[in-house]
């Protein structure tokens, strides 16, 4: 033998001989130089890699492994060696042999080089050298077969015992491999390596990248190991045996962070955003198109895969069919078939399972781009745009919205895949059956139509949904955040009903004829494939019968592959299509609300101020205005207009004026948050905002005040001592580390004012804007802070304030007055000016002493003065060097305000305090498996009739599809038998079965229809309808502990997103997992019956798929109930920083809030990760026993075949079609049947709000007071005492007193004394701990809620209005005339504001009565106590936001119109007080108090007493 191919079989590559067997040359000629080749080029680039990566210490990788690698590489350089130099001898001339070994020889040098270098650079096993071992054995193996079975001259036996060498040594040498190097390696870091002797290595530079790890077993992991992702193990294992925690799963990796993943989407968006034309869906594809294109690629590779199944699939069956005729192959091609048959299945699940992850990892980081985009717009949104985008929309954009786009282009790929498989199905039936064909094709034709008008329908339903879903959770919102008003009005009622409304007359309308469409199209999609099949097979078998033969098992069991891809195809269009028209409808939601306006960054002039300059002087101008105008909307009329006006670096500006003049708006002008018309306004440095709508983050009160910034404990505890706050402090269980809840509801109102003041100046800011910080307090905490904070020896003497205020006993001590009056400056000008003037600050000063009922004694003048510096009665060092702020750098605390970093001093702060007090409750996490409590609520919800109904389809469906599958194998045999016999087959006797096939696959569609309409439309709309309103009922009977207690965004995301899993995701898992079922069982029946040796192989299989369902179900479901955990924060973070924008904003933090938002994101992502991992686990795993459930079939029919001599090919097909539907059907029953465990938890968590503990009763039927009562409107209180909720201390400690009939009854006391405790007490907002309340001599608990709550009326201390109109706001249940609502807002005096309105009474209000001031709004509230006019009205500070002319006539009002009511006043101004009949000092919860206002002030050493007086010292 001469030449290059020293065979005589060629270059095959099957051996002519033997068709089991490659030729020699093309091993030696293709396979073996390919590998080498690969290995060497690979090897190349992985040297060059590792040279630039630092040397690991010597001391942890040098083990015995690695000089047993050592040893083993270098002996299989010897032995390729010997066998190359042996084949060289024996062929002294080129030939393919001695080339390819010469080529094997150098990558096993290679190879030797890259272990050393790999074992001190690399922590993991090596990839290019597991592969290069792995298909050397492989092919060595090959070789040695070949060597040994084949009968080749004796020249080759010397080739034998090298090959057998070389396998023995590669496998050892795999082996050792594939060991995990030391732990260690993964726990150091560069400082920790940085000193370690590297044995002449040198030492580790910059090398912090290669060594931070994120702590995931991945890192760990070799190629094997992630490619079967045999590293999530461990997390399952943990989930198996414990319950999971958040510290569980592992950490993020930096592609996966929001910040980066944002970053890239924004560099698009603002692209488009400079276009002009800014499209999302553009931004989004131009971001990632990368990883779409390689789903893309995938999918492609799964369609080829998928008809190479296809293929090998027909030629097994027509082996079958001609085996032992003259047309038949030799048995190696059964076998031969079979192996292609399970390798092309493992392709196609690899190409599957790999589009599937690029598809999930799209979804990801398209989702999490547009929830933190969504979160930076809200940030700088215009006033036009929050009227239009409330909270509940906005956090609609953010769960739903951004879900529906990225589910969208996570599932896009069957968009165009769908059709073209289908596409080529047709094709290969057309090849298949021929023109018969096109009647299939023209019937699938005439169906489309109807498919695409339920498609255009479900699109609009889809539309409209998302809008009716946005106004539902717009108007939850509004209740979650005023739900204590809303308690005491006892206005439960009408608010479930107009959520109900929205919820049942709306969403749920259209979610039941959308679920109508969803059960016609699903069922459509099976009636469509049947209908191609009898058209097809019954076309066919009547006009032709010739072409490709009569219809026998080899027709129809190749074709019913193809139909069933095609069903599957259809299968997708009920999810495919309703997933296009909602991600539209969201995309243009989404799209239009990040277009929306934002506020004018460039309207202000905002310069940098440095105090510390020499060119820095006292007469710096820090806020200029000049001729500016501004208006709060593009459609409103001028707020303010041609406004002058400066504040220079140490002066203190007061802002005066009614309610309504633009007092607050003015400062909303300086903060940029208004629209500038005209004008110039300037502001030099940096801004520190007190709000008047006070905001106070859900954190310590610690942090509430360092708001980010490090702790300088000197400057903080002089900053606490300012605003008064150290005996607050002492008083609070934890300190200052404990946790004070959202929107602060463990302070007073005067405590978080103290708060908001506090952070304010521990900002060291330039300019302070502060809207009315002393309404909140009492007068002698007003006092202090004047004195201490605001003042001319306060701790802020050297900054420019503007102060909103009606404390016109300041104004003596401030440089300059400003007057607004609807919306212009009227007058300004010191107090001196003023005065001598006489004009409008004169009266409206004139106004308030007034109203003063006693003489002053001294000013607040010449008591700062008399203070000097000397040591206040608080015991604060006055110095100026402590009290003031000095010249201290504010370089360093607003670095840190401003940075994008964690803030990790600040966290630590929170982490170390060991005696932090939570408020907020950690989301409750169920454990174990879903309970079955949870799926009995579910039944009952959907009714147990209808499930019984479904339950009794899916079996019909079960026996119908064997049915239908058995009759075809009937019909098959009986057409085999007569071609055999040369019997023609008749009419009569095609129609006979043809009627039976379409008859039994009508009945089944019918079957099918029926479950579908019951399970979409009978239990998932009755289901929806009875788990919201119950939720609701649940929720909205909570007690206020419940809401005090968990943060509104966890109880917002209950409502939309587990909502909408159970309205929508529920249903078409439970869908999609019976009909698995249908099919799983269809398969197992028809496997067993055409081959039943695979009865044996069944129960191992299914006790292996067991195993790993148990395994990924109790991790899966512990992760999506971590997932519904961690999602809650975001939304109540955004909550959160959406009430606080303006002072974000005027605080510049928008990079710190927006970097907690990506935390919060991140920690969900990071679940969600670990979940998507945990499916590509189980699929792989479910997957590979699908493929060896095929492999045995085929090898079982072909070996039955072949020891037989004879085969039914009826049978053979059948098996074979069934076992390629059984082998899909498994993996989906188990993935969705996970899915339905999943869903089973968002139902879960719904549930349990549905089973909240419930406050006292609505109505006692059999105890129900008169209508009349009370009559006279005696309150007592005998005993009594209560906390806000059990395990806290009482706030009320024995209080007994009684008020009688028609008395006018002030409660005093200082701030957080239990006066407002005493209100919510009367109201049963909290319920007595001992002792009883009496109205008119009856216990008020003995009657139910509603009817104590609606005989009493309140004014509360914070003004809630609701969006809707100013009718609704007044009188929710419509019981009043409209003559009697203008009487009211006479009496109220905002009659002549709402008639200028041009709608009236049918006036807007936005969310939370933004479009009104705050003494607007607590007009609005008078304005409803006055339409109810109960006998009993409390009025908790109900004035404090009003100027005191205006508090003046409302006073007046409340005299006049309440002379016939008992009036319960609790009042930091006492003037209000002072002429009341009876008055109340209550001090720590306990009565200190109780008698008249002239006896209490008789007695010089009463609390009263001075009280009064300290008022008196502050008004002077």
């Amino acid at each position: 033998m001469t030449g290059v191919c020293l065979s005589s079989e060629g270059w095959g590559p099957i051996s002519p001989t033997n068709p089991a067997h490659l030729t020699t040359c093309f091993q030696h000629g293709f396979l073996t130089p390919t590998l080498n080749m690969l290995f060497l080029v690979t090897a190349a680039v992985r040297m060059r890699r590792l040279n630039s990566m630092p040397p690991l210490p010597t001391v942890l990788v040098t083990v015995w492994i690695f000089s047993a690698k050592m040893v083993l590489s270098i002996a299989a350089l010897l032995i390729s060696t010997a066998e190359f130099i042996a084949m060289a001898m024996q062929f002294p001339y080129v030939n393919i042999y001695t080339c390819s070994l010469a080529l094997q020889t150098v990558a096993v040098a290679v190879a030797v080089c890259l272990h050393y270098k790999e074992q001190f650079h690399n922590r993991i096993a090596s990839t290019p050298l597991l592969l290069f071992w792995l298909f050397s054995i492989l092919l060595s193996l090959l070789r040695l077969r070949t060597a040994v079975s084949v009968d080749y001259s004796n020249d080759f036996d010397i080739l034998v015992p090298p090959i057998a060498l070389f396998v023995v040594t590669a496998l050892a040498l795999f082996v050792f491999e594939c060991q995990p190097k030391p732990h260690e390696l993964f726990d150091i870091s560069a400082d920790d390596v940085d000193d370690v002797d590297n044995s002449g290595f040198g030492k580790l530079e910059d090398s912090d990248d290669d060594y931070c790890t994120s702590g995931s077993p991945e890192e760990r992991a070799n190629v094997f190991s992630r490619y079967t992702y045999t590293w999530v193990e461990s997390l399952l294992q943990k989930g198996y045996r414990e319950q999971l925690h958040l510290g569980d799963i592992w950490k993020l990796t930096g592609q996966y962070r929001p910040d980066v993943v944002h970053a890239r989407f924004q560099h698009n968006w603002q692209k488009e955003l400079r276009s002009g034309n800014p499209s999302l869906f553009r931004a989004t594809a131009r971001t990632y198109w990368p990883i779409w294109v390689l789903a893309a690629i995938h999918e492609m590779l799964r369609t080829i895969s998928l008809f190479a199944r296809f293929l090998i699939t027909s030629r097994l069956i027509e082996f079958a069919a001609n085996y032992g005729t003259d047309q038949g192959s030799p048995i190696e091609y059964g076998y031969f078939y079979a192996v292609a048959l399970f390798i092309m299945s493992c392709e196609l699940n690899n190409a599957l399972r790999l589009r599937r992850t690029h598809a999930q990892r799209l979804k990801t980081f398209i989702r999490t781009s547009y929830m933190t985009a969504v979160y930076q717009k809200t940030l700088t949104l215009s006033n036009d745009a929050r009227q239009k985008y409330d909270i509940g929309s906005i956090v609609t954009h953010m769960s739903i919205d951004s879900e529906n786009i990225a589910t969208f282009f996570e599932s896009s790929q069957g968009i165009w895949c769908g059709p073209l498989v289908i596409i080529f199905c047709l094709f290969g039936l057309y090849q298949l059956l021929g023109w018969s064909t096109l009647v299939g094709i023209i019937i699938m034709l005439a169906c489309m139509p109807i498919v695409s008008r339920i498609a255009r329908i479900i699109s609009t339903c889809s539309k409209l949904l998302m809008g009716y879903r946005g106004q539902r959770m717009k108007i939850m919102n509004e209740v979650i955040t005023g739900i204590q008003v809303i308690k005491m009005y006892a206005w439960e009622l009408p608010f479930i009903q107009k959520i109900s409304n929205v919820r049942i007359k709306l969403e749920l309308s259209i979610i039941r004829k959308n679920n109508v469409l969803k059960a016609l199209l699903q069922s459509t999609t099976t009636l469509v494939p049947f209908l191609v099949s009898l058209a097809t097979f019954g076309a066919y078998s009547l006009f032709d019968n010739k072409t490709h033969g009569p219809l026998d098992a080899r027709l129809v069991f190749i074709g019913m592959p193809l139909l069933n891809i095609i069903r599957l195809s259809l299968t997708k269009v009920p999810q495919i299509i309703p997933n296009i028209s909602t991600a539209m409808a969201s995309l243009r939601r989404l799209s239009d609300f990040l277009t929306a306006s934002e506020i004018d960054f460039c309207a202000i002039d905002r310069q940098p101020y440095n105090r510390d300059s020499l060119d820095s002087n006292a007469d710096d101008v820090l806020v200029s205005i000049t001729n500016a105008t501004f208006k709060w909307s593009l459609a409103d009329t001028f707020e303010l207009r041609d406004i002058n006006m400066q504040c220079k670096r140490t002066e203190v500006v007061a802002v005066i004026g009614r309610v309504g003049s633009g007092k607050s708006s003015l400062l909303s002008a300086i903060l940029g948050d208004i629209i500038k018309c005209s004008g110039n306004i300037t502001v030099r440095g940096n801004i520190a905002y007190v709000a008047q709508q006070l905001w106070i983050l859900n954190a310590t009160l610690r942090d509430n005040i360092l708001f980010g910034s490090a702790i300088d404990r000197d400057f903080y505890d002089q900053v606490i001592e300012a605003c008064a706050l150290r005996h607050d402090i002492d008083a609070l269980s934890a300190g200052d580390m404990t946790e004070i809840g959202e929107r602060g509801i463990t302070l007073s109102g005067g405590q978080k004012m103290r708060v908001s003041l506090a952070r304010a100046i521990y900002a060291r800011a330039d300019v302070y804007i502060l809207d009315d910080p002393l309404a909140a307090v009492d007068s002698h905490i007003s006092k202090h802070i004047f004195t201490h904070v605001l003042g001319p020896h306060g701790i802020l003497r050297g900054r420019a304030r503007v102060l909103v205020t009606n404390a016109v006993q300041y104004l003596d001590n401030v440089d300059n007055i400003y007057m607004l009056r609807n919306g212009r400056i009227i007058e300004q000008g010191s107090k001196t000016q003023a005065m001598a003037r006489q004009g409008d600050i004169f009266e409206f000063i004139y106004q308030h002493v007034n109203n003063q009922s006693s003489t002053e004694s001294s000013s607040i003048k010449s008591d700062t003065k008399r203070s000097g510096n000397n040591m206040d009665t608080n015991g604060y060092q006055t110095t100026p060097e402590k009290r003031s702020l000095g010249h201290t750098s504010t370089g360093k605390t607003r670095g840190a305000l401003t940075g994008r970093g964690r803030h990790k001093t600040q966290d630590a702060s929170i982490n170390q305090a060991s005696g932090t007090s939570r408020i907020m409750t950690t989301e409750h996490r169920h454990k174990g498996r879903v309970k079955w409590k949870t799926y009995d609520a579910y039944i009952k919800a959907s009714g147990a009739c209808n499930v019984s109904i479904v339950i009794i389809a899916f079996l019909i469906a079960v026996a119908g599809e064997v049915c239908i599958n058995l009759w075809l194998r009937h019909w098959t045999s009986s057409n085999t038998r007569k071609a055999h016999n040369n019997i023609k087959d008749s009419t009569k006797s095609v129609l006979y079965y043809l009627l039976i096939y379409g008859a039994l696959g009508i009945v089944n569609v019918l079957v099918n229809l029926l479950q579908q309409i019951y399970i979409w439309v009978k239990c998932a709309t009755r289901s929806s309808t009875v788990v919201h309103q119950n939720m609701l009922t649940g929720v909205l009977r909570s007690p206020m502990s419940f809401f005090n207690t968990t943060p509104t965004g966890r109880i917002l995301n209950r409502f939309s997103a587990d909502i909408q899993k159970c309205d929508e995701a529920l249903p078409i898992n439970i869908s999609n997992c019976l009909s698995q079922l249908v099919s799983l069982m269809l398969g197992i029946v028809i496997v067993g019956i055409s081959t039943p040796p695979m009865l044996i192989i069944f129960p191992i299989l299914a006790v292996i798929g067991y195993h790993y369902q148990k395994l990924y179900i109790s991790s899966s479901r512990e992760i999506r109930r971590l997932d519904s955990t961690t999602c809650s924060p975001i939304y109540a973070h955004f909550q959160e920083s959406a009430d606080g924008i303006s002072t974000i904003r005027a605080y510049g933090q928008q990079s710190r809030f927006i970097a907690m938002n990506e935390d919060h994101i991140g920690q969900h992502i990071r679940v969600d990760n670990a979940y998507l991992l945990l499916n590509q686990w189980l699929a792989m795993r479910l997957e590979t026993v699908g493929n060896i459930v095929t492999l045995g079939t085929a090898l079982i029919a072909v070996a039955s075949i072949h020891y037989s001599g004879i085969g039914d090919p009826n049978t053979f097909g059948l098996a074979i079609s069934s076992t390629l539907i059984l082998c899909g059907a498994a993996n989906g029953c188990i993935r969705y049947y996970s899915e339905v465990q999943v869903c089973m938890t968002h139902l879960e968590r719904a549930t349990e709000y549905a089973e909240l503990l419930p406050e006292a009763a609505n109505v006692i039927e059999d105890h129900r007071p008169k209508e009349t009562w009370p009559q006279q409107g005696i309150v007592e209180f005998k005993n009594y005492s209560t906390r806000y909720r059990e395990g806290l201390e009482l706030v009320l400690k024995d209080l007994s007193f009684s008020v009688q009939p028609r008395q006018k009854f002030g409660i005093v006391g200082r701030t957080g004394a239990g006066k407002s405790s005493l209100s919510l007490a009367l109201f049963r907002i909290i319920e007595a701990a001992s002792g009883q309340i009496l109205l008119d001599g009856k216990d008020i608990s003995k009657y139910g809620l509603f009817d104590v709550r609606s005989k009493l009326s309140i004014i509360p201390q914070d003004p809630i209005l609701f969006a809707g109109t100013v009718r609704e706001n007044l009188d929710p249940f419509n019981n009043y005339s409209d003559q009697d609502i203008w009487r009211v807002l006479e009496q109220a005096h905002l009659a002549d504001y709402i008639r200028n309105k041009e709608e009236r009474l049918e006036f807007m209000v936005e969310q939370s009565g933004s479009n009104f001031s705050v003494g607007q709004r607590q007009l609005i509230c008078l304005a409803r106590a006055l339409l109810k006019h109960a006998k009993v009205l409390v009025l908790d500070e109900a004035t404090a936001a009003i100027d005191n002319a205006t508090d003046t006539i409302i006073q007046q009002t409340i005299r006049s119109e309440f002379k016939n009511c008992t009036v319960l006043t609790i009042a930091h101004r006492l003037d209000t007080i002072i002429d009341s009949d009876m008055v109340l000092v209550i001090d720590n919860g306990q009565l200190a108090e109780y008698d008249t206002p002239d006896n209490l002030l008789a007695n010089k050493d009463s609390l009263f007493t001075k009280l009064v007086k300290e008022t008196q010292n502050i008004n002077t």
